[in-house]
């Protein structure tokens, strides 16, 4: 239940679009050595297999800059890795699921 809360509490920091750290939202256990892309794409991934993008869903890089202070080229990056995966398409996510290849890869955070 502890962890439940906790994750809550992140994700409600998260999107007060506050300045935080990357390291703040706990994202992937690989989050913190990535390269901004791949943050990036780890961030849109986490909230997929988390629920919170769902198929049909826009995605919106002034909604990411203001969760993560990715760079316009980083996300364009980030998007061409998630179209690799399958996972979004121009923008709009396509799965409400994550490839379980992906999530053990980067070890993508469950919200428990």
């Amino acid at each position: 239940m502890e962890d439940q809360e906790s994750y809550t509490n992140q994700e409600n920091y998260a999107n007060q679009g506050t300045s935080a750290s990357n390291s703040q939202l706990k994202i992937a256990e690989t989050f913190d050595y990535q390269r901004p892309a791949v943050q990036t794409a780890l961030f849109v991934l986490w909230r997929v297999h988390n629920k919170k993008y769902q198929a049909g869903a826009q995605l919106f890089y002034e909604e990411i800059n203001r969760n993560l202070k990715t760079a316009k080229p980083a996300y364009k990056e980030a998007l061409a890795f998630l179209e690799g995966a399958g996972v979004v398409v121009n923008e709009v996510v396509v799965s409400d699921k994550v490839p379980t290849g992906l999530i053990q890869r980067y070890g993508i955070f469950g919200n428990g």
